[in-house]
């Protein structure tokens, strides 16, 4: 009798379980810890980076430009921007491919500009170092270095000018000829390749609108 009273008494170890048990094989879910700061602003500049770098493989970074500039300060007028900002950005855009087509031939943009000016004055090919400055883009420094490479390459030969004994006049050899006749193609066809996107009325209008804004800049 006592024996039967203890084996009531005594659960089965398998009906033990409390309420609280966890479920067997199912591990208890625990709340995350909120992300810290640094992770949000990190995660912040992540998507940042992420839509500059959409927009800018949907062809136009500058939209993500104006737009984060019109969040972030609404009082400026982006509309100035939208155009000045395309024209920076294409500028480099189409110098950086043109320095890729020349690199077979051995010479950057910079003083292809420079052969190029000489080339188109016409015969005998020569500038004084200032005249090669209203036509090309580089500073004083600059245009020393290149035409001192190009000269080094027998592209050029510089002598001193007839009316001005001060400077020393860059003309082109027939080595720098034959080279910038073959590069010039080149040159024009990078250009044609570059607005094949435009039709000719809009090449004509972009132009027109390109000039005028150039002549007003050297007034």
């Amino acid at each position: 009798m006592n024996i039967i009273r203890r084996m009531s008494r005594t659960p089965d170890r398998k009906t033990r379980k409390t309420a609280t048990d966890p479920v067997p094989g199912r591990r208890q879910s625990r709340q995350a810890p909120a992300a810290p700061r640094a992770a949000r602003a990190a995660a912040a500049s992540a998507s940042a980076e992420t839509a500059a770098e959409t927009a800018e493989r949907s062809g136009d970074v500058v939209d993500q430009l104006l737009h984060d500039w019109s969040r972030e300060r609404p009082d400026l007028d982006a509309s100035a921007m939208a155009v000045v900002g395309r024209v920076l950005h294409l500028g480099r855009l189409f110098e950086a491919d043109l320095n890729r087509s020349l690199r077979a031939l051995g010479i950057p943009y910079s003083d292809l500009d420079v052969l190029a000016t000489l080339r188109r004055c016409g015969a005998p090919y020569r500038l004084t170092p200032t005249q090669l400055r209203r036509s090309v883009l580089l500073t004083s420094g600059a245009m020393t270095a290149c035409l001192n490479r190009l000269e080094a390459r027998g592209l050029i030969a510089r002598s001193f000018d007839a009316n001005d004994r001060r400077s020393l006049a860059a003309e082109l050899s027939a080595e720098g000829v034959r080279l910038i006749d073959r590069a010039i193609g080149e040159r024009f066809a990078h250009a044609e390749r570059s607005l094949d996107g435009l039709d000719a009325a809009e090449r004509a209008q972009l132009a027109r609108l390109l000039r005028k804004l150039r002549l007003r800049r050297a007034s």
